[in-house]
This record gives structure tokens, sequence and C-alpha cells, in this order.
């Protein structure tokens, strides 16, 4: 492996070696196209997604790619103390060597609190990423890919005296304060004849901010790893797994995804993927998506994705608009 490849490869590795579970906003919060294969796009993303799944997919995928994105997603487990909401959308524009991106992602728990003046303590994060994308090929076929971003956020944190989490999460908002940060996400992507295999560092930096209560939410340095394989001429397989711990609405949380991607017709593409968790004590039992894509005109394609599974995971769906050259 080449000298270049070997320091980038050590020094995604320290990254991981430093990841610490603090407050998160998930990894597949955005993305339709991703969403309906389960999440595994790690070792996909082709398109001006890339910018936010993998940097370095952008080297291998489309000449020209512009990305309209929004999704949405609640998890409110019968019976239980808490709750969580997230959302996101994108707007991403590509090239193989340049990607420019803006998106945001919105995030909101209720936990119980214990004390019978405020029942539950509601948080909500919110996010708002302006990145630029840059790309390098270190050799024939491997790449590496940065995005530096401009992060603000507003950070809300309150305990309320509602009567059950639904009421919580969806009848009370909180005051926030807001600030703006740095960050780095940073990614390889290695393509040979049968497929590709990538690996993503997101929130490098882990940037913090302040809530109006004097608390602290914190974007989770997240790492995945994922692998697609070309089975046939127009139908692919991809797998994800998350390196790191996060930490979610009932526990910790690291995914992993299988999903698939077909064109059983050149107007249409299908999408399938299952979700599982694999830390925790709670939460284990798969989701499952479902997704497809028809092409408008040329390279205009609209996609759609719903998500579906117990109550303790997020059920939800998503809709995109991608123009792809």
């Amino acid at each position: 492996m080449p000298a270049a490849a070997v320091r980038c490869v050590f020094t995604l590795c320290l990254l991981l070696a430093g990841a610490a579970a603090t407050q998160a906003q998930t990894f597949d919060t955005v993305g339709t196209r991703a969403q309906g294969m389960g999440g595994a796009f790690v070792g996909v993303a082709d398109d001006a997604s890339a910018v936010y799944w993998n940097p370095a997919g952008l080297a291998g995928g489309a000449f020209f790619s512009l990305v309209l994105d929004g999704s949405t997603g609640r998890a409110l487990p019968e019976g239980d103390p808490a709750a969580a909401s997230r959302s996101g959308w994108l707007l991403g524009l590509s090239t193989p060597a340049l990607g420019l991106s803006y998106y945001r992602l919105q995030a909101s728990t209720v936990r119980e609190t214990g004390s019978p003046e405020a029942a539950f303590r509601r948080e909500s994060l919110t996010t708002h990423h302006a990145g630029a994308t840059l790309v390098q090929s270190l050799t024939d076929r491997l790449a590496a890919g940065a995005t530096l971003k401009v992060v603000r956020g507003l950070a809300a944190g309150a305990d309320v005296p509602a009567g059950t989490p639904r009421e919580a999460l969806d009848e009370w908002d909180v005051a926030g304060r807001s600030g703006s940060r740095f960050d780095l996400d940073v990614g390889l992507m290695a393509t040979g004849a049968m497929g590709r295999i990538g690996l993503v560092v997101r929130n490098v930096a882990e940037p913090a901010f302040r809530t109006g209560d004097g608390g602290e939410l914190r974007l989770e340095r997240q790492a995945r790893a994922g692998a697609s394989i070309l089975l046939l001429q127009n139908w692919r397989l991809a797998s994800d797994l998350d390196l790191t711990r996060q930490s979610g609405p009932f526990g910790e949380v690291r995914e992993f995804a299988l999903g698939a991607e077909g064109q059983p017709h050149r107007r249409l593409a299908t999408r399938a993927g299952v979700r599982l968790n694999t830390a925790g004590d709670r939460g284990r039992t798969p989701s499952l998506s479902l997704g497809g894509s028809y092409a408008v005109l040329g390279g205009v394609q609209l996609d759609a994705q719903v998500t579906t599974g117990p109550d303790e995971t997020f059920r939800g769906w998503g809709v995109a608009a991608r123009v792809v050259f």
C-alpha cells in the first residue's frame, strides 16, 4: 500500500481510538436512498449525498450530481418513559473532486426525571451544516475525502411537567442557546472490480453546544465501515457496521445494516434493507426499510423510502430528488 494511503488509514485509526460516547444525532438521519437500503451506504456513496455519508465516494461517483433530500422519524415505545424524534434535510452538489453541501439535522429526546414536579427531561439539538468537500485520489483504486464544515447549533434542555413522553415530545418547546463551531468529516474509499470498501469518521471535532439551562449537548464522533458488491450488472448488495457506540434514547447504539439495490427497469430502481442495534440491552429487534426511485426525465430521479419496525426503533419516511449525470 502506498505511503500516503498508510498515513490516511493510520490517522483514521487514531480518530477511532479517541471516540467517546456523549449526546448523539444518529448517523442515518438523512439520505433517502441510503435509508432505503437500511443505512448500508458507506461503501456505496456515489452521488451528492456522499458529502454526508462518505466524502471519498465522490471520486468514483457521478460526473455531476445534485440532491435535495428530506426525512423524518420517531420512536415512541408504548408504556416507556422515553421517546425520541429526528429529522433532516440535505442540499448537495458534487463532482468527482469537489462537493458543496448544506444540511439541517434535528434530534429530540425525552427521558423520565423521577421528580413529581417535572416528570420528564426534554432535550433538543438542531444543527445547520455548511460544508465544502475535497477529494484526492491516492492510487488508481483508493481515494480520500474530507468535508470541512461550519456548524451552527441550537441546543435546548429543560425539565417539563408533561403527563406522557408523547406530550413532552410533541407539546412542549424549551428555550435554547445557539453557537457556531468548525467541524470535519473524513473518509476513504477503495474500489475493485467487484465492488467498493469504505470507511468514514464524522464529527471529528465533536462540537458541543450549551443549552439554556447550562447543560451541554455534543455531536458525537461517529465511525462506520461499509462494503458493497455487484451481484449482477444492475444489482448491488451492501453492508455497514458502526465502529463506535452512540448514546441513543434507549441506551447505547452500534448498528449493523444490510441492504440491496437493484434496477429491474431502466426507469425504476428498488431498495430494501434491515438495520440492527448490536449494543445495549434494548432496541435489538431489527427495523426494515423499503425504497425506490423513478427516473422522471433523463438523469432526474425521484426517491422515496419508508422504515418500520418495533416501537423502540425509529419509524419514518423520506423523499428526495436527484439529478445525476
